[in-house]
């Protein structure tokens, strides 16, 4: 398990793999039946999957527990269905927050004929917090890359245990991010590009788990180099 004034490298080629009916799903930590040694959910950031969908496919999207997810379009725009409510278009430069609920029904299409999409779907375990009834239909909260060398708040519901950020980076830019929250626990992960993060060499789809980390230091070795850095809780839970 992960110590405070531990690091840890989670390589994009040491991911979890997971293809069916036109989704292929990379799985940064354990998920479902992706099982491996020192996986286990930093805090309460319980799933990190890398996804792709094929043009006009679908898949369901379901949780055991109630949980945060979040989905975070790369490249395209997704619809996201819950049954019983109208679809939900989220597209790059987009970030969907959702409170979902093991006795609901959401499905994840790809609206395009001919053009595969890719996007990051994450899952928090805000515990009782998750039990209120708030948004459930969910909160769209767009940002702007054009913005560049800076990282950009993504923020969702208020009194969530986590928070997004994400920033697009000349080569050889640098930055200071500073987590302000207890544990100082926050997970780096490379969308695109690369790099150095804390001394340590990240290329795309790396991530990188601190714990006890008040401040991050990191330089982007690539132009148009895209990070996103989240902070979570402490808390261990069970699997969403």
């Amino acid at each position: 398990m992960l110590t405070q004034t531990d690091a840890r490298i989670y390589l994009e080629g040491l991911r979890g793999e997971f293809q069916i009916d036109g989704l292929r799903s990379f799985r940064t930590f354990n998920f479902e039946e992706y099982r491996a040694t020192d996986r286990e959910p930093f805090g309460t950031l319980e799933v990190l999957n890398d996804e792709t969908l094929l043009p006009e496919c679908s898949h369901t999207l379901v949780v055991r527990q109630f949980c945060q997810v979040i989905l975070l379009p790369l490249v395209g725009a997704i619809e996201l269905e819950e049954k019983g409510r109208g679809p939900k278009f989220i597209s790059s430069g987009e970030a969907l927050f959702l409170l979902a609920s093991p006795e609901k029904h959401y499905t994840i299409t790809n609206p395009y004929p001919d053009e595969v999409i890719n996007y990051l779907q994450i899952r928090i375990n805000d515990g009782q917090f998750l039990s209120t009834p708030m948004s459930p239909s969910g909160i769209i909260v767009p940002f702007d890359l054009s913005e560049k060398n800076v990282l950009l708040p993504v923020r969702g519901y208020n009194g969530s245990s986590a928070h997004l950020f994400i920033g697009q980076y000349d080569g050889r830019a640098e930055g200071i991010f500073t987590s302000w929250n207890a544990g100082h626990r926050v997970f780096i992960f490379v969308i695109e590009g690369a790099f150095e993060v804390q001394n340590r060499l990240l290329e795309r789809r790396d991530g990188l788990a601190l714990g006890n980390a008040e401040t991050v230091e990191f330089e982007a070795l690539s132009d148009g180099a895209i990070l996103l850095a989240i902070t979570c809780a402490g808390l261990v839970s069970n699997q969403s």
